[in-house]
This record gives structure tokens, C-alpha cells and sequence, in this order.
């Protein structure tokens, strides 16, 4: 073989043996490394969006499409004996866990009620409507409202649930269908008069409604964000410092747009998780095993 050729061949030979290599090590798996480089052992693989995503070995969330984030030992856990979740400042962040302080405030409620005008004439008139039972609690003689009528558009009527007027406020027995009971506001300034009727045209029965806004006084709350019901009552995570949150059953009474009655389970000033609390209560479940 002449010189020239010799090294054409030789040449030939190291660039088939560098893609072979190369070949050989795109196509060989990269073993999955229990242990962190710093020496600290990789428990699993986790979603940070959809933390009961987990996986033993890296990859991207089926839902998010985000890659899976290592979880390493002593980041999340629920405390030996307790029911308190420890996080560490990452998943606090990647979360997003927002809390709010809880404390003695009004609450209130806004019920849209439907009913009819009734009893129509120069002396008396009542907005009748019905209400359900779980609404009740919020209904009391005193409590006020503005009547809008479809027949009277350009005009608003006030009422009032009165104790003692011609009728009884409400009617004592509930309907067993469905659940509710019939409640009566005296019209302050009667009569109800459609526009463009000459005379007293005083008419039953109008349809009517009203957004009906229910106070209580100033009471212990949490905000409704907070709650959350997994089948055995309301609960809520407490934040005990940065990253420690226990889960605190709840005794809740009245429940408004907002904020709720705390009857039992809260102090005020405790803190409640607000955001990022059914992504606690998940990791608790996966990580107790329940």
C-alpha cells in the first residue's frame, strides 16, 4: 500500500471509530442516580405544579408538561406523630402559599330571592318570597331590602321583615319537597303601581325579587378559601412558622361570600393557608401513604 493511501486509511479508521463511540453513548441509557451530588438522597421525582405527580426516575408532568423536580430527603414529610406537613422554602415558593390571619370581623351574605307582590292596596303591601332552610340562619325581623319589579322598572321599592305586622313574618312549616318556607317584608311606601293604568290599579301577585344582604355582628372568621372538606368535616392548614402547617378541624356556623363563622378549632390571630392548601393537603395524603 503507497504511503498516501496508508494514511487515508488510517484516517478513515479514527473518524468510524469516534462515531461509533459517539453513537454508542447517545444510545446508552444514563443510569438514574439515587444520590444527589452533594450527598443528598433523592427520594423521588415530583410535578411542582401537580405535586402527586411523582415519579422514581426524571421526566416531565403528563399534565404540565413541566420536568419532574427532584424531591430530597427532609423537603416535604408530615411530621412523625403529628398531622403537621414541613415543606422547604422551594415548594413554599412553588406552591405559591399564601395565608391570611384570622379575626373577629361582620360577615356577610348576599341571597337573590324571587317572589311575588301581594295584598296590594293603599294601606299594605308585602313582598312574599321563599327561602330555603340552609339560608334561615340569616333571616331576622329587622332585616331590610329593595324590591325591583319587572312592571315598574324605573322604580325601587324598600321592605322590611317585620315581627309583629298584620301577618306573621314567616310561615311555620317547611315544604318537604323542597326545603324551604315562605317569608313576608312589609313595602314601606305602598301601593305598587304599574305605570300607564288609569285609576287604583293596585295588581296581586307581580313578580318581584330582590339581592337580599345578610349581616352578622362581629364574630370570629376564616376566610372561605381557607376550608376545605375531605368527607369528615371542615378543616383548614394552620401555619405554624415558615414551612410547618398543621391540618385543624373546623366548627364552622354561618357561611358568607367571603368569610365564614369559626364556632370551634381557631384562636384569633392564628394564620391559615389560603393558597397552595389542597397542594398541602395532597402531599400529606401521598406522603402519610393515605
Amino acid at each position: 500500500m503507497k504511503p498516501s493511501a496508508a494514511k487515508l486509511f488510517l484516517l478513515l479508521l479514527v473518524v468510524a471509530g469516534a462515531g461509533a463511540l459517539w453513537y454508542l453513548k447517545i444510545q446508552s441509557p444514563v443510569p438514574v442516580t439515587s444520590t444527589a451530588p452533594a450527598g443528598r438522597k433523592i427520594l423521588y421525582y415530583q410535578s411542582s405544579m401537580h405535586p402527586w405527580i411523582k415519579s422514581d426516575k426524571p421526566g416531565k408532568c403528563p399534565i404540565c408538561g413541566m420536568d419532574l423536580v427532584p424531591v430530597y430527603e427532609g423537603d416535604a414529610k408530615l411530621m412523625a406523630g403529628t398531622n403537621t406537613v414541613a415543606l422547604n422554602a422551594g415548594s413554599v415558593s412553588a406552591i405559591n402559599v399564601q395565608a391570611e390571619t384570622v379575626q373577629r370581623r361582620v360577615v356577610r351574605y348576599t341571597i337573590h330571592v324571587i317572589g311575588r307582590i301581594q295584598k296590594n292596596s293603599a294601606t299594605a303591601v308585602w313582598f312574599v318570597f321563599d327561602i330555603y332552610e340552609r339560608d334561615l340562619p340569616w333571616i331576622r325581623p329587622g332585616l331590610k331590602m329593595t324590591v325591583t319589579l319587572p312592571a315598574v322598572p324605573d322604580k325601587n321599592y324598600s321592605a322590611e321583615i317585620k315581627l309583629r305586622g298584620t301577618e306573621p313574618f314567616a310561615d311555620r312549616a317547611l315544604d318537604d319537597m323542597s326545603d324551604s318556607t315562605k317569608i313576608r317584608a312589609e313595602i314601606s311606601n305602598p301601593p305598587v303601581e304599574v305605570p300607564g293604568f288609569a285609576g287604583k290599579a293596585y295588581f296581586n301577585n307581580l313578580h318581584a325579587e330582590s339581592h337580599i344582604v345578610a349581616t352578622t355582628p362581629e364574630v370570629l372568621t376564616v376566610p372561605r378559601s381557607a376550608v376545605l372538606s375531605p368527607g369528615s368535616g371542615a378543616m383548614v392548614y394552620v401555619e405554624k412558622s415558615s414551612g410547618y402547617y398543621a391540618a385543624t378541624p373546623v366548627k364552622l356556623g354561618r357561611i358568607g361570600d367571603e368569610y365564614a363563622e369559626v364556632l370551634d378549632g381557631l384562636d384569633d390571630g392564628d394564620k391559615v393557608v389560603i393558597n397552595g392548601n389542597l397542594l398541602i393537603d395532597a402531599e400529606a395524603q401521598l406522603t402519610s401513604g393515605r
